[in-house]
């Protein structure tokens, strides 16, 4: 073994073994966060209780018998309170003014201070209820500083709320029209104020409500942006006088508590009791199933305190609406699938959970279907060692650069492999590159240290597949040139084997991909992976330059030992008289790729098909983890049918089943770079889907077989060559 060599492999053993030990703790952390909380919305289970003709009592007693872990309840807010038909009004003082009689709805106080105002942002209250306005007046003077609030205790009980022009709701643009249609004039229509949100401080009758039933109640808190200097403390004073301290406090509104707008801070208070208190806060999952939904200040309060925080996924209307989904499953079975994998793929730990929707304004009537479909969940949560209950958070958890840098030098080490096997490059040109490398790893790690994480990750995404295309070709060659003939048999073992050597390069790839992406931040997903659709489309363009290297285009069988073709290869396929149906395989080539990239992600329109969701969740409920379609369905078959057709020697038609098989390659790293989901997940779907793989292989090779010997029987024994 030359000097060379030597090096590499010492290398890239030590960067084996920082990849390990990297792994082995990211799998510790993960494995300390097994319990869910599942929250009920308040809201809109008493809205399902009216519909019902229960009291609200009733309604949380029945969810705390089906294994509702606790109850979220907002701060009551003008909005809300109209919207429960309180006996209160408000409107904006430009509005008010707009009436010749508005000082008859008034007391003189409040008349008089009125007509003084000159803010016509105001936004003014009026109630006949003395109870009520002494209630809101006390969580008003609580929560929002002098000058922000007047109050007028008459016979009718006036609260002014001082405005500005930043608060102001619009309707939704319209145009006003002559009689001949033509755009006269596009109006301002000031509809409300966001004032009509603010935080009211907490109804007592729905704390009692809830407070009988036995469940715990998750007080949540609204932020206004302005005048709330004591808004983070009057929460507090609340939590401790209702004696509900929530399991994870879930912000209401676009901003954390507490946070101001003009200084761009939150209060100092907020951070110092949730320290002392060890109270995680919520990452509320985005609706794209990426990140979270944004809220001012929430990212820097989370990195203040080191990612002690709760993924939550928000059951939005779309998906109460799954209850008899596809007129396939009945009742709430697929709304228990989407919660199923949002805990066990996605490290949520709190479902906010709403009642199962009929039309957009009306519910269910299965009250007695929650309770069955909590314990179905929980028992098929069980096998991953989760259960409902308080929420878990994950240790906060770093990652050593010492470690990130010796684990890219194994990187630097397949980079230069890859290059020798693909493009031949001489000893000099490799040891410029290797130095260069040695040096410019440490420095990143260092020096950028975000952005090397993300670097390393995306490298060890392309380089591993890279690897794993460049050992395809070489496999699918050797075959080529043999002169063996290959029994059926021969053939299942030859493609096994490979399909096995190959997802197993594979899989050490994405588990260095883990590895890289084990800060506290990628496994909350605050941080994530950003080269996803890069890592799938940079592998394909790789796979048709090494693959018209070293098997060219329409390069004789007999020439295939040498890779110096390819410029004769490139100009061949450029020069070729193009044919129709080209030009068809072609276009279905192009819709392949885009369906594979776009179906990445939930960021396109393209979507799985019915028949495509129900067998993904007859998997998921037999399975530990499920497989991915394009692997057992296309990826893995296509690998089988390539090794089948060099065998017996059909060398023209390899081209769209190797790139097609490829797809494989890439989809398996691809499933670590989803940080989120837990490492031991990822590496049973993987060592699943090359086991059916196997087996669905095995069939297609019969299938191919029994085409070949009817082909054999009618042409004879004439080839592709």
């Amino acid at each position: 073994m030359n000097f060379k060599k030597k090096i590499y492999l010492i290398l890239f053993v030590i960067s084996l073994i920082a990849t390990g030990t990297m792994l082995w703790s990211r799998i510790n952390v993960e494995n300390q966060a097994k319990t869910v909380d599942i929250v009920a919305d308040y809201y809109e289970f008493s809205l399902f209780a009216d519909q019902l003709g229960i009291t609200d009592k009733e309604m949380f007693k029945t969810l705390f018998e089906a294994g509702i872990s606790s109850v979220a309840l907002s701060e009551d807010s003008l909005y809300s309170l109209v919207n429960e038909q309180k006996p209160i009004e408000y409107d904006l003082l430009s509005n008010v003014k707009k009436d010749l009689e508005w000082q008859n709805f008034y007391g003189d106080r409040a008349n008089a201070f009125l007509e003084s105002d000159e803010n016509k942002y105001d936004v003014i209250v009026r109630t006949y209820d003395q109870a009520l306005f002494e209630r809101l007046s006390k969580a008003i003077e609580a929560r929002y500083d002098v000058g922000f609030y007047e109050f007028f205790d008459e016979d009718v009980n006036t609260i002014v709320l001082k405005g500005t022009i930043d608060d102001l709701y619009y309707t939704e643009d319209s145009r006003y029209k002559d009689i001949f249609a033509r755009g006269i004039k596009l109006p301002r229509v000031v509809i409300s104020s966001a004032l009509e949100d603010i935080g009211l401080g907490y109804d007592p009758e729905k704390i009692e409500n809830i407070k009988s039933s036995g469940l715990p109640i998750n007080l949540r808190p609204t932020n206004f942006g302005r005048a709330n200097t004591h808004i983070a403390k009057a929460y507090f004073d609340d939590v401790k006088k209702y004696d509900e301290e929530p399991m994870e406090i879930i912000f209401g509104g676009r901003s954390i508590l507490g946070y101001e707008q003009e200084v761009r801070n939150y209060d100092p208070l907020l951070y110092k009791t949730l320290v002392s208190k060890n109270i995680p806060i919520a990452l509320i999952e985005s609706s794209l199933q990426r990140g979270h939904s944004e809220q001012d200040g929430l990212t820097q309060l989370a990195q203040d305190l080191n990612y002690n925080v709760v993924r939550v996924f928000p059951v939005i209307e779309y998906i109460q609406q799954r209850y008899n989904y596809l007129d396939y499953y009945t009742g709430s079975i697929e709304i228990q699938n989407t919660l199923y994998r949002a805990i066990t793929e996605r490290n949520i730990r709190a479902i906010y959970f709403r009642p199962y929707k009929d039309t957009n304004f009306t519910y269910y009537e299965v009250l007695e279907d929650y309770k069955p479909m909590l314990s179905q969940l929980e028992a098929r949560l069980a096998p991953h060692g989760i259960s409902l209950g308080r929420p878990s958070v994950m240790p906060y958890h770093s990652l050593s650069p010492f470690l990130l840098m010796l684990s890219a030098f194994g990187l630097l080490i397949l980079g230069l492999i890859a290059l020798k096997l693909i493009f031949d490059i001489n000893e000099k040109f490799e040891w410029i590159l290797f130095i260069l490398g040695m040096l410019f790893i440490p420095v990143s790690v260092f020096v950028v240290p975000n952005l090397s994480v993300e670097l390393y990750a995306f490298a060890a995404a392309n380089i591993y597949p890279t690897i794993a295309i460049i050992f395809f070709i070489e496999y699918i060659k050797d075959i080529l040139l043999s002169t063996k003939v290959y029994t059926l048999k021969g053939i299942i073992v030859k493609a096994s084997i490979g399909l096995t050597a190959i997802v197993t390069l594979c899989l050490i790839g994405g588990l260095t991909v883990g590895a890289i992406m084990s800060r506290s931040d990628y496994l909350v997903e605050m941080s994530f992976y950003r080269g996803v659709k890069a890592s799938l489309l940079l592998p394909m363009l790789l796979f048709v330059v090494i693959y018209i290297i070293k098997l060219g285009y329409r390069r004789n069988i007999h020439d295939l030992d040498e890779d110096t073709f390819f410029i004769e290869d490139l100009k061949g396929f450029l020069y070729e008289n193009v044919k129709v149906y080209y030009l068809a395989i072609a276009a279905l080539l192009a819709i392949i790729v885009y369906i594979y990239i776009a179906r990445s992600g939930h960021e396109t329109n393209v979507e799985a098909l019915n028949i495509e969701i129900i067998f993904r969740n007859f998997l998921e409920n037999v399975l530990l983890a499920r497989p991915r379609t394009k692997e057992i369905l296309m990826a893995f078959p296509a690998f089988t049918a390539t090794v089948y057709l060099a065998c017996r020697g059909y060398q023209r038609i390899l081209f769209p089943f190797a790139l097609t098989s490829m797809i494989g390659f890439t989809s398996v790293v691809n499933t670590f770079c989803h940080s989120r989901a837990p490492i031991y997940l990822s590496t049973a779907r993987e060592l699943i889907s090359l086991a059916m793989g196997i087996v669905i292989g095995v069939i297609v090779l019969v299938v191919l077989e029994i085409i070949n010997r009817i082909y054999v029987a009618y042409f004879g024994s004439k080839k592709y060559e």
